[in-house]
């Protein structure tokens, strides 16, 4: 690790840990901040993450901000600035193909803006997750799921995160779909098309092994015609060089292990 992200992360004492087994089916990782005393960007990718927080935090976007002590971001376009409450903070990272099933409405409307987790679910569940309780999330997760019916939608997703090279043509011949219905299905209920998601699949997979390697030049793994294609849409979509990125101190919010199942 970079020496800088080190001072960062032990001043703040960030943890990732293993979800607990009931939720690893829509909980990819857990992180821990004893103390959210820096300030934090996140950027554009393909899952969400719940903030949970024993104060009230500001979150902002290009969309907005919010403040308050739960909440819910979903980067996609727009990068997310965490402002510090000196308080402990706990992040669930939501699995990509989970989204859709615990959000109550479609996920377009929760994409790039900071919301509060009370203007989603007016029945407060999220309030036992202060105390480390799990059960009310699973339940939250279950309901839902179990009303919503699946979608090819679904299908595209996965095959998107999994071949982020793959060309829409080609997903369309696979799965009998047309191109325009690909598009248009994808953008209604995700809220970017599908060739955008398929730049943060790249970016976000060159994202994580930059910081684990602490090498920029990971992008020919990822379909990039030539480097300064890559380096152009990185700076676009991180606002920074990929040795910026490396030397900051946002990159240790990425920069972590897990190590330990979170009882």
């Amino acid at each position: 690790m970079i020496t800088s992200s080190h001072n960062e992360c032990s001043r703040m004492m960030l943890k990732q840990y293993y979800p607990p087994e009931e939720l690893k089916s829509f909980v990819s990782s857990i992180l821990i901040i004893k103390e959210f005393s820096e300030v934090i960007k996140i950027f554009p990718g393909t899952g969400a993450e719940i903030w949970v927080s024993l104060d009230a935090f500001c979150m902002s976007s290009e969309s907005g901000s919010a403040t308050n002590p739960f909440q819910l971001i979903i980067p996609r376009i727009n990068t997310f600035t965490a402002s510090p409450n000196h308080s402990k903070v706990m992040v669930l990272r939501i699995r990509h193909d989970a989204l859709r099933f615990i959000l109550p409405q479609r996920t377009l409307n929760y994409t790039d803006k900071p919301i509060a987790l009370s203007d989603i679910w007016q029945e407060r569940w999220f309030e036992a997750l202060a105390d480390s309780s799990f059960k009310e999330l699973l339940d939250c997760f279950s309901q839902t799921k179990a009303s919503k019916k699946a979608h090819f939608t679904d299908d595209i997703l996965e095959l998107l995160y999994r071949n982020p090279t793959k060309k829409i043509t080609d997903i369309a011949k696979e799965t009998g779909l047309h191109v325009r219905v690909i598009q248009k299905e994808f953008l209604k209920e995700y809220g970017i098309t599908p060739k955008r998601y398929q730049i943060n699949c790249r970016l976000e997979h060159v994202l994580k092994s930059m910081v684990l390697e602490q090498d920029t030049y990971r992008w020919f793994e990822t379909g990039y015609y030539d480097q300064s294609h890559f380096y152009r849409d990185f700076k676009r979509y991180f606002t920074m060089t990929p040795s910026a990125f490396l030397k900051s101190n946002y990159s240790f919010f990425y920069n972590t292990k897990t190590k330990y199942p979170l009882r």
